[in-house]
């Protein structure tokens, strides 16, 4: 038995890294995931096949959920699936998370908070509403960021979205009041999103970081991987996290508490 079986959980940014994680993870404690990205190619479809291998039933829905119109689309085409929605993971973000201050124009300004906070925030509407539908509950669980906690340059405009989502959850769970829906952030530290070297590789994780990279500045002494934020997810999915609403939970290694972030 695991401890999500028979859960239906819809996963955005699932291609690659923390989000194929997740959606591994998820399936191994019995989950029917769905998986979103923007891209749709060998990648997301090895992933699909990955997570479909833990016999439970996993999909596909490609979308840009920086859009109202795409998110509905991207739920349409879950629910038709899966029948009803459970759990959703924001998880979607694009590569170029960092921006010098004055390089940072209205393109890349709106770019970062379409997809960063309303494409979460207009997600987790979505997802509310149907769990409300369906009167069995849910959870909402947003990627945030070590980020969000501490300042440094080039990271202005990522920090202020991911910074938001944390107080964005404390509304989503003050609205839901007696709903039986929780929504929560994670926030990880210094994560390797590197794919396993070999695309038929069906592990977690891929390579991680080197440890000299990090020992002088997380007490843990080492980098992150994909697996130690989608164990996080499982607490906050499951019964084990029933309890927990409107929070952030830090996966870092440390490395606030130590009050130190490098580049």
């Amino acid at each position: 038995m695991g401890l999500l079986d028979g859960k239906k959980v819809l996963i955005t940014g699932a291609r690659k890294g923390i989000g194929r994680g997740i959606a591994i993870t998820l399936a191994k404690e019995g989950a029917d995931v769905g998986l979103n990205d923007i891209i749709e190619d060998e990648v997301s479809h090895k992933c699909v096949d990955i997570v479909s291998k833990q016999g439970v039933k996993a999909s596909f829905h490609k979308g840009d959920v920086s859009r109202i119109d795409d998110i509905n689309s991207v739920f349409d085409s879950f629910l038709d699936s899966h029948k009803k929605i459970d759990v959703l993971i924001n998880n979607a973000i694009f590569p170029d998370q960092q921006r010098p201050f004055f390089e940072t124009d209205e393109k890349y300004w709106d770019r970062m908070m379409n997809l960063s906070l309303k494409g979460y925030f207009f997600a987790s509407q979505r997802a509310a509403k149907e769990m409300i539908d369906n009167n069995t509950g849910g959870r909402i669980i947003c990627l945030s960021s070590v980020h969000s906690y501490v300042a440094m340059p080039n990271w202005t405009a990522y920090g202020t979205a991911k910074m938001a989502l944390r107080r964005m959850v404390k509304g989503i769970a003050a609205d839901l009041a007696g709903k039986n829906i929780t929504a929560n952030c994670i926030a990880p530290g210094a994560i390797s999103n590197r794919l396993p070297d070999d695309i038929e590789d069906e592990s977690i994780d891929g390579p991680p970081h080197k440890p000299e990279d990090f020992k002088r500045f997380i007490p843990a002494g080492i980098g992150g991987l994909p697996s130690d934020i989608a164990n996080a997810v499982v607490y906050l999915s499951s019964h084990l996290g029933q309890y927990v609403n409107g929070e952030t939970l830090l996966v870092d290694g440390g490395m606030i508490a130590s009050q130190k972030i490098h580049e």
